[in-house]
């Protein structure tokens, strides 16, 4: 697990100075909606003087509010694209590791998903051929179980999936991923912008 570690470490190394970077520039964009917004509010304040000032000033509020709204959603939308990212190149990362950690890997996922011991395990078409044999050999190794690798393969990107009958238990990396992204966010974006 160092390994792993280390590899999130430097992504989150890598995402937070990009981070840095997108922020720097969603402030400058704001910095400029809220420029454009105050031209724009004066403008209108001296075309409305003769309406009446306090007209003039709601117009001018409401202007440099949707201009913050906007700046706000524009950084919202690059943090969670850099969310994104980051758990992506997790993903790529883990698919990238060496044959023996990433089959100690799949091994554990699948030892820790059997419930009944005896399912099968479903992996991708490149996986199987080049651990699957390795994977179960592991995986009833180090659980004591009867899995074994099904004929079938799936379009995944890495990881696997059991099945028993219809009951499927899906440890796709990029599911896994996607499940610690919902549990991770709050922590990785406070890493990431803190």
């Amino acid at each position: 697990m160092n390994g792993i570690d280390k590899v999130a470490a430097r992504i989150v190394a890598d995402a937070q100075q990009e981070a840095l970077a997108l922020k720097s520039q969603a402030e400058e964009k704001a910095a400029a909606l809220r420029a454009e917004a105050d031209r724009d509010a004066r403008l209108l304040r001296e075309e409305l003087r003769a309406k009446g000032e306090a007209d003039a000033e709601k117009q001018y509020q409401l202007l440099v509010a949707a201009a913050e709204t906007e700046a706000k959603k524009e950084t919202l939308r690059v943090k969670q694209d850099l969310l994104g990212d980051v758990f992506r190149r997790a993903v790529d990362c883990l698919r990238a590791m060496d044959g023996e950690r990433y089959v100690s890997l799949l091994a554990s996922l699948a030892a820790k998903a059997s419930e009944s011991g005896t399912e099968q395990i479903i992996l991708n078409p490149e996986d199987r051929e080049k651990y699957g044999a390795a994977v179960v050999a592991e995986a009833n190794r180090v659980s004591g179980r009867q899995l074994t690798l099904a004929e079938e393969t799936r379009p995944i990107v890495g990881g696997l999936i059991l099945t028993q009958g219809r009951i499927e238990v899906n440890c796709a990396l990029d599911t896994l991923a996607a499940l610690r992204r919902s549990e991770l966010a709050g922590e990785a974006a406070g890493l990431l912008f803190g």
